[in-house]
Parts: structure tokens; C-alpha cells; sequence
């Protein structure tokens, strides 16, 4: 249905979102302070606290652990923790998100496809993110799930290789099809599509499962890490490290070789799908033994990467390690 009337929770929407982005602005996201950023217990100020929970009307994205923001304040230390992936102290991992969220903002700006997929930002919050700053440009959806379901239900087609922005895409396209519809605001739209086809079936319990074991393995990563500074490590540990780091690497796979995306050729004596770790950049040539830098892959394509280690098949699993 048309929204014909001023629709008063949309319009609260509205001026929530306009206040978030007029304090901000691109100006002051370039000199964001870690302080400003951080979300911590009691401070409801900083950026990540009110784009998760002012702004849940642009989407709500509080299922997602607060390691989506990439640096955030432990509650039981009161110490930064982060993603590794963006440095190796706080300090240096911020530099990087404050970069990375100026380039997505630019990227929104500029309609750089390339940019916004590159970018290192955490899908769940750059796609938030641009959605505040371009609510003409992008869905207030942040699922690739939801996206994909409401194609679905719309008959929009859609391909295996389809990431969360070409869905957006389409979605959008199809909006824009539809007489009844074409004048909405994309607000008005992604209402429109929770009241007609309702809320995505709820992910199996199997899934929500690994993605509990997952979270298990990361957490034992990082427990890992505080109690054995790199530069202290024994041999016995960075051997210990290293079986952590695959064994995250092979429950992100879910028994599906990363390079040639076929089942694992079999299953180990544990009944585990038997795949092999690898490292992007080699380890013999400096590179880190990192989930950030490695990928689980089939033992004959394990055996490709280090006889040929094609420059196509390096950039495909980079692109995956850091995911």
C-alpha cells in the first residue's frame, strides 16, 4: 500500500538519522577520536552505540556481536579489544577503521561499487552505515538472508555469486518497476516489504550451531593470544596457535574447499569433512599465520596452490581470508 499519509515512526526515523549524520559529517568522521568511536558500557554518545541502538529504525544489527565495529571497550577489563585484522594495537587497528569508514562514505558518495565491496568494514556495519548517509541509495536491510528471501518472494532472480549490494541492487530495480509502489522512499519501501511478505524464516538449528562453534574458536583464539604474547611464544606454542587458526579456518569453510567450492573429498575418522589449511601468503615468505591470511582448502587444490599458486587463484583467496 501507498503510504499517503505522513507516517509519524518514519518521520521520527528521519530526524534521528539526520542528527546522526549531521554530527557526523564527513568533516568529523575524518578526525574521529577512538574515544568518539569506541562503543563502551555507560556512553551512549559515541558512534558505534548510537548507530546500533538510536539508529534501529535504519536497521537493527544488535544480534551481531560488537566485534563487528572492529575495536570496542571489554566490559570485564575495561580494555580495548580488536580485530586483528586491523592492526596490532588499538591504536593502529582505529587508524585503519577511520580510514576505511571515510573511503565508504566517499564510495556512497561517488556510486564506487568497487570501493564499498573492497572495503574492510564488517558487511553488517558498512551497509548500515551507508544506508544513514544515502538513504536514497541503499536499503535499510542488513541481512544478505533477508535480501535474498525477499527476492525470492518477489521473483526477482538472483545468481549464487550475488553478494548483499547486487541484491540491494535488484531489489531497488524492482521497486522501481512496480506502479503501485516506484514513488516510495526506500524507507517506505523496506516497510513495505516486512508488512507484504513478513520476516525470513528463522536459520535452521544446525546453523546456529556452527556459528556458535565458530564463535567458541575465535574466543579461544584471542584467549590464546592475551595469555602468550607473540614475542614470548615457545615452539610448542606456535604450534598450538597455529592448530587454533586452522581449526576456524576449516568451521568457516563448512566442509567446502574454498578455491574449487566442491565437498571435501572425505571425512576423517572424527566424521569431520577432512580439508587442509593454507596460507595465502606464505608463511616461508613472510606471511602471518592469521584467520585474516588463511583459508581452508581440498588436498588436491592445498597441492595446486603450491606448485602453480596462479595469481587469479591468490586474489580469490585473499578476497575470502578476509572476510
Amino acid at each position: 500500500m501507498k503510504i499517503s499519509e505522513p507516517n509519524p515512526d518514519l518521520l521520527h526515523i528521519e530526524t534521528l538519522r539526520k542528527e546522526f549524520v549531521s554530527e557526523f559529517d564527513r568533516d568529523t568522521l575524518e578526525n574521529l577520536t577512538l574515544e568518539q568511536y569506541a562503543m563502551r558500557t555507560g556512553d551512549k554518545k559515541n558512534f558505534c552505540y548510537r548507530l546500533e541502538r538510536e539508529q534501529i529504525g535504519m536497521g537493527d544489527i544488535r544480534n551481531a556481536t560488537a566485534q563487528k565495529f572492529g575495536i570496542w571497550v571489554r566490559k570485564a577489563t575495561g580494555e580495548y579489544d580488536f580485530t586483528k585484522k586491523y592492526g596490532e594495537t588499538p591504536e593502529e587497528a582505529f587508524s585503519v577503521i577511520r580510514d576505511e569508514l571515510c573511503k565508504l562514505v566517499d564510495a556512497g558518495e561517488t556510486d564506487d561499487y568497487t570501493a564499498i565491496r573492497n572495503n574492510k568494514i564488517a558487511p553488517i556495519v558498512r551497509f548500515k552505515i551507508l544506508s544513514m548517509y544515502y538513504p536514497n541509495k541503499f536499503l535499510t536491510i542488513h541481512s544478505e538472508r533477508h535480501l535474498s528471501y525477499f527476492c525470492e518472494k518477489a521473483n526477482v532472480p538472483v545468481t549464487a555469486d550475488d553478494d548483499e549490494l547486487l541484491l540491494q541492487r535488484k531489489l531497488i530495480l524492482w521497486k522501481n518497476s512496480q506502479t503501485k509502489i516506484r514513488d516510495y522512499s526506500l524507507l517506505e519501501y523496506v516497510a513495505y516489504l516486512y508488512e507484504k511478505f513478513g520476516v525470513p524464516p528463522t536459520v535452521d538449528k544446525g546453523l546456529t550451531k556452527k556459528k556458535s562453534r565458530l564463535r567458541k574458536l575465535k574466543d579461544e583464539l584471542k584467549d590464546f593470544d592475551r595469555q602468550h604474547p607473540k614475542s614470548k611464544m615457545t615452539e610448542v606454542e606456535v604450534v598450538q596457535r597455529s592448530s587454533i587458526v586452522a581449526n576456524i579456518v576449516k568451521e568457516r569453510a563448512a566442509g567446502v574447499c574454498q578455491l574449487c567450492n566442491k565437498p571435501a573429498p572425505f571425512y576423517n575418522k572424527s566424521g569431520e569433512a577432512y580439508l587442509e589449511c593454507h596460507h595465502v601468503e606464505w608463511i616461508a615468505r613472510g606471511g602471518a599465520d592469521e584467520v585474516y591470511n588463511a583459508v581452508a582448502l581440498c588436498p588436491n587444490c592445498h597441492r595446486k596452490m603450491h606448485v602453480l599458486d596462479e595469481p587469479d587463484d591468490v586474489a580469490k583467496l585473499k578476497d575470502i581470508a578476509k572476510q
